[in-house]
């Protein structure tokens, strides 16, 4: 007698890391689309790079950052103030792709007039569908399909204006032999960031600045207003005695050259301690 169970499970992925984002069978790229105010037209290179034919299905998500990291997803049919998703029109809505196969998503912009100054933003969803002529598995056990999505942030800067970071406080932390660097910040503006923050590190006894922690191609959104970063160092003897830790928040992208905000701080002898 066989037996069939089908578990089916969704899980979500959200890069903003590389430029080129891959997970599982989808390559995407770019992972963050941010239209200008003179832009009105932008391209999603969308791959499958599996062995097998794939169906994936564009929908747009309405999401709200949280400050330490995330989103939480609004539920369908809530007007969002700043959504962006009535002002674009995608096509095609829908992509079934032969192995090693792209397709170019195309995102067209009907910005009304009149628009507010602030930022629009909306998430564009690739969700997986099952495939549907899947020859049915023989042997007892059980067979598990992976309804894959995941979405990359699209939203429109409307005004000119530089949203305002500060770096109000940098600690330490030993969690269990996981040294990191805990960092809180304020927000001010209508606008988000998207830039590296990196840390450095110079012992009083050199000359040399040594890059001991990062966070590549992070976004601030304009909901979080206090946002809690961790940097896990690259090494967890980093810090090695006394001495300086700047942390530098670099814009990338629109944002290329602009410093959104740097800190640095005095390491004393106690503060190594709590590294040891």
């Amino acid at each position: 007698m066989n037996l069939w169970k089908s578990f089916i499970f969704s899980v979500c992925f959200t890069s903003l890391f590389y430029s080129f984002y891959t997970h599982a069978n989808l390559l995407i790229s770019p992972t963050r689309i941010a239209f200008d105010e003179r832009q009105r037209v932008a391209q999603v290179v969308v791959i499958n790079n599996s062995k097998e034919y794939k169906t994936y299905r564009l929908a747009w998500e309405e999401k709200i950052a949280k400050p330490a990291g995330g989103y939480t997803r609004l539920e369908e049919g809530i007007a969002h103030p700043t959504a962006l998703s009535n002002m674009v029109r995608m096509s095609p809505s829908q992509v079934r792709l032969a192995p090693g196969e792209r397709q170019i998503v195309k995102l067209v912009l009907r910005r009304p007039q009149n628009l507010a100054e602030q930022e629009y933003r909306s998430h564009l969803l690739f969700q997986a569908l099952p495939n549907e002529n899947k020859k049915a598995t023989q042997a007892i056990g059980i067979k598990i399909d992976l309804i894959l999505s995941y979405s990359i942030p699209v939203l429109l800067r409307q005004g000119s204006k530089l949203p305002e970071v500060d770096i109000k406080s940098i600690a330490l932390s030993n969690d269990q032999g996981k040294k990191s660097l805990h960092v809180s910040m304020q927000r001010k503006g209508e606008y988000s960031t998207f830039g590296n923050i990196e840390a450095f590190y110079k012992a009083n006894n050199s000359d040399k600045e040594v890059k001991v922690a990062m966070v590549g191609s992070l976004s601030i959104y304009p909901e979080v207003l206090q946002p809690e970063l961790t940097l896990n160092f690259f090494e967890n003897n980093a810090i090695t005695g006394p001495g300086k830790l700047r942390i530098v928040y670099t814009g990338l992208k629109e944002y290329r050259n602009t410093i959104f905000a740097e800190k640095t701080v005095s390491i004393n002898t106690n503060s190594v301690g709590l590294l040891n």
